[in-house]
């Protein structure tokens, strides 16, 4: 699979991921806001998560550039789904922040500087992984082959 494709995997899986799972809290264990009621509420979680797959997949993207080995479609969508996982803490690290007197608009640029490094550490944790599967080139150490012999 080309990086695009990785890149677009990770970022769609992500998004379905979150989505998911805050369909699951809004829906099945009623974690709204009274006032706005279930729909706006997702919906507000919507927008959040669509502009936190941008800031995801230009952080992917940039920590990708030296993805060279072909992956199968599955490990991206597996990283993405563990990826939502820690998105999740890092917007209860978010709100947490807000206990402490921290502003919204401040809290949510932390969430976003922290989205963008953590989707970076998790596509060179991928190259990493990538890398490590990839069994090495036979012939001199440097990687290049040997010389024929004659």
């Amino acid at each position: 699979m080309s990086r695009l494709k990785t890149i677009a995997t990770f970022t769609f899986g992500f998004v379905g991921w979150a989505a998911g799972a805050m369909a699951v809290s809004v829906y099945g264990f009623d974690q709204y806001e009274r006032a706005l009621g279930r729909g706006p509420s997702y919906q507000v979680v919507l927008w959040i998560i669509t502009v936190a797959a941008f800031v995801v997949a230009v952080g992917f993207s940039l920590g990708a550039k030296q993805l060279s080995a072909s992956l199968p479609w599955w490990k991206p969508f597996f990283l993405s789904s563990a990826y939502t996982l820690v998105f999740g803490g890092l917007t209860y690290l978010a709100g947490y922040l807000g206990q402490l007197g921290v502003e919204q608009d401040f809290r949510l640029l932390v969430l976003a500087l922290l989205s963008f490094v953590s989707s970076f550490l998790a596509a060179k944790l991928l190259i990493w992984q990538a890398s490590a599967a990839t069994p090495p080139l036979q012939g001199m150490p440097s990687g290049k082959p040997a010389a024929p012999v004659s």
